[in-house]
């Protein structure tokens, strides 16, 4: 919360990613990249980080960007690599978002960085799980929408109660990757006629948002969370385009 002391000295964002066990992995940098860039939304106010990102998504089956549902918003509970409990996937983040007048929203996050999906392939012993062929997007769309997560009772409320449901796939492809999405879509009409409800991102969207957010007013800790998401695109500190007019916060 902005009210707690942060530190970034060490590896302080990239602890959440060592306690899941993520680090000796062949995905070792994309779990190190959400562990940056969504450990740091966590310290800004929801419509400063959080928010405007989600706002660059686009509807993998429309383009458009997704709904304006944001309006309220008070805060986000961020659940790293949660497990699902029906067909036993593991989300990069579960982000379980409150709002003031309205039922909460509910979004799962896959991160990639080129890579496709991760599916499954299933044995013959779990022929009941073979709905989706192991379609990685699908499976966890489809375990969101039907609360299959394993949740405390507090954020499963959260969950049973949401409105909005949505999977968000982020990537560093340039452009939409449909050829990955459009497979994912392909797999869930016979089964999901509320299929719209996946989405995709590009990485560089943290991006603009955090370098946005630099170049206007701020306090000392949106400064920290921005500059974390900054440098994480960054090779060396030196290289910051705009360096020279970030000053002190008053």
């Amino acid at each position: 919360m902005l009210g707690e002391t942060i530190s970034y000295e060490s590896s302080d964002l990239m602890t959440i990613a060592e306690l899941h066990g993520k680090l000796p992995t062949l995905e070792a940098k994309e779990d190190l990249l959400t562990s940056d860039v969504f450990s740091t939304f966590r310290y800004l106010p929801v419509n400063l980080g959080l928010i405007p990102f989600l706002r660059k998504a686009i509807n993998t089956q429309t383009g458009q960007p997704i709904s304006n549902i944001f309006a309220d918003c008070l805060t986000a509970d961020y659940l790293f690599w949660p497990k699902t409990t029906h067909y036993k996937r593991e989300p990069d983040v579960l982000i379980l978002i409150t709002r003031k007048t309205k039922p909460p929203i509910a979004i799962i996050i896959e991160a990639k960085s080129y890579r496709g999906r991760h599916d499954s392939n299933r044995t013959q012993a779990e022929q009941e799980l073979q709905s989706y062929d192991g379609d990685q997007l699908a499976e966890q769309y489809i375990d969101l929408k039907n609360n299959a997560l394993d949740l405390n009772y507090e954020h499963m409320q959260l969950l049973t109660h949401a409105e909005h449901r949505f999977l968000l796939f982020v990537t560093a492809h340039d452009a939409l990757p449909r050829k990955i999405t459009d497979d994912s879509l392909n797999k869930l009409p016979n089964h999901d006629r509320d299929a719209h409800s996946l989405y995709w991102i590009n990485w560089q969207a943290a991006y603009d948002v955090a370098k946005r957010r630099l170049q206007h007013k701020y306090s000392t800790a949106d400064l920290v969370s921005c500059l974390k998401i900054y440098t994480t695109y960054c090779s060396e500190r030196d290289s910051l385009p705009f360096k020279d007019s970030i000053h002190r916060p008053s």
